[in-house]
C-alpha cells in the first residue's frame, strides 16, 4: 500500500514537472514571437524612412535638373547674343573702313578742287581758236556702291534711322544685285524695329526672306520676324518663325537665339496659366 502511494506520488510529480516545462515553453515561445514582431515593426519603419528619403532625393534631383536646363538655355541665349554682337561689330567695322576710304577720297577731291581754284587762270585763247568746251559734270558712275552703303551705315550708327532707311533704300534701288543688297534690306528692317514701328519692320524683314532666300541674313531676319510678332502680341506666329530657324538653320547663331526665345516663350505661357 505504501509502495503504491509512493509510485502515485512519483507519477504526480512527474506530470507536474512536465506540465511546468510545457507552460515554460509556451511562455518562452510567446515572448520570442513578440520580440520578432517588434523587430519586424522596427524594420518596416526603417524601410518606410528609406523610401521617403529616396523620394525626397529624387524630387530634389528633378528640381536641380530643371534648374540646370534653365541655366543652359540662358547661357545659350547669352552666347548667341555675344555672337550676334560680334557679327554686328564686324559689319560695322567693314562699313567704317568703307566710310574712312570714302572720306579719304572726298578729302583728296577737295584738295584737288582747292588747287584748281587757287591756280592762276590760263592765258586767253587766240581769237581764232574755238571756245573751250565746258567740263563734264559729275556722272552717276563716280558714286560707287560702297560709298552709298557706307553713307547709309554712318546714318544708322548716328541713330538717324529715318535717313538711314532712305539711303539704304537708294542703295537697293541703284544696285539691286550687289552682294550687300540683302544686308541693306536687313538694316532697313532694323531701323524700323528700333523706332518701334513693328508692323513696318515685319514687312521689311520679310523682304529679306522673300527677295534674298540664299542670303546669310535670312536666319537673322526670321528671328527678328518672330520678335516683331511677339511685340505685336502674336505668340503663335512668333513661335512658328523661331521653330523655322531651329529646323532650317540648326547650326547658326540665330538658331541658338531662337531656341532661347522659344524656351522663354514656353516659360511665359506656363506662368500665364
Amino acid at each position: 500500500m505504501a509502495t503504491t502511494s509512493v509510485s502515485r506520488a512519483f507519477r504526480i510529480a512527474a506530470i507536474a514537472a512536465l506540465a511546468g516545462m510545457l507552460v515554460s515553453a509556451c511562455v518562452g515561445g510567446s515572448a520570442e514571437r513578440a520580440r520578432r514582431e517588434a523587430d519586424m515593426t522596427a524594420l518596416r519603419a526603417q524601410v518606410e524612412e528609406v523610401k521617403k528619403s529616396q523620394a525626397a532625393e529624387a524630387s530634389e534631383r528633378a528640381k536641380l535638373a530643371g534648374e540646370v536646363k534653365a541655366i543652359d538655355a540662358q547661357q545659350a541665349f547669352l552666347v548667341s547674343e555675344l555672337k550676334a554682337s560680334k557679327d554686328e561689330l564686324a559689319r560695322v567695322g567693314k562699313a567704317l573702313e568703307a566710310s574712312e576710304a570714302t572720306t579719304r577720297e572726298l578729302r583728296a577731291a577737295l584738295e584737288e578742287t582747292q588747287k584748281k581754284l587757287t591756280a592762276p587762270p590760263p592765258p586767253p585763247e587766240p581769237p581764232a581758236a574755238a571756245p573751250p568746251r565746258p567740263a563734264p559734270g559729275p556722272s552717276s558712275g563716280d558714286v560707287t556702291p560702297e560709298k552709298v552703303y557706307a553713307t547709309a551705315t554712318a546714318s544708322f550708327r548716328a541713330e538717324e534711322h529715318g535717313q538711314a532707311v532712305i539711303e539704304f533704300t537708294e542703295f537697293i534701288d541703284r544696285f539691286p544685285q550687289h552682294p550687300l543688297a540683302a544686308d541693306a534690306q536687313h538694316w532697313i528692317g532694323e531701323a524700323y524695329y528700333r523706332q518701334r514701328d513693328y508692323r513696318q519692320a515685319l514687312l521689311e524683314f520679310q523682304k529679306v526672306v522673300g527677295n534674298y532666300p540664299q542670303s546669310a541674313q535670312v536666319p537673322e531676319a526670321l528671328v527678328k520676324i518672330g520678335l516683331c510678332h511677339q511685340a505685336l502680341k502674336d505668340a503663335t506666329r512668333a513661335r512658328e518663325s523661331w521653330e523655322e530657324v531651329v529646323k532650317t538653320y540648326p547650326g547658326t547663331s540665330a538658331a541658338g537665339q531662337a531656341r532661347s526665345l522659344l524656351s522663354q516663350l514656353g516659360e511665359q505661357s506656363r506662368g500665364a496659366r
